[in-house]
């Protein structure tokens, strides 16, 4: 990833090292964490900047297992955004907006229909909860 974000290759042997294989980093630097000896390599400003480190640390492994499936799962959400950005809201959004619609249609309704329509609006606002 390195090799990518600078835009260098990578050689096998240093004999074929040359100019023209090196990349270029605006800023490189040595970041420590904490109280522990942990430290990272922190390149900034490369020709290709694409290229994301998440460095992810907690108190047990547990932790840094489901900071990391979370991550993973974020980043599968978005990367299913990028290929189709049609969404369907969560969280009881779509039985609230049906809802709504319901209680709209039951206002144009008179008699004993409207309380039947009234009533399956209400179901649907209990579903969420």
């Amino acid at each position: 990833l390195i090799a990518i974000a600078t835009g260098s290759r990578i050689v096998p042997r240093f004999e074929e090292l040359s100019a023209d294989k090196l990349g270029h980093a605006g800023l490189v630097k040595e970041v420590s964490f904490g109280t522990s000896k942990d430290s990272i390599l922190v390149i900034e400003e490369c020709a290709n900047s694409r290229a994301v480190t998440v460095y992810v640390r907690g108190g047990n492994h547990m932790i840094i297992d489901e900071t990391k499936r979370s991550l993973h799962d974020a980043m599968c959400v978005t990367r299913n955004l990028i290929r189709d950005n049609r969404i369907v809201y969560g969280g009881g959004a779509a039985e609230v907006a049906c809802s709504l619609a319901v209680s709209e249609a039951a206002e144009r309704v008179g008699g004993m229909e409207q309380y039947g329509l009234r009533a399956f609006a209400d179901a649907l606002d209990d579903i969420p909860m």
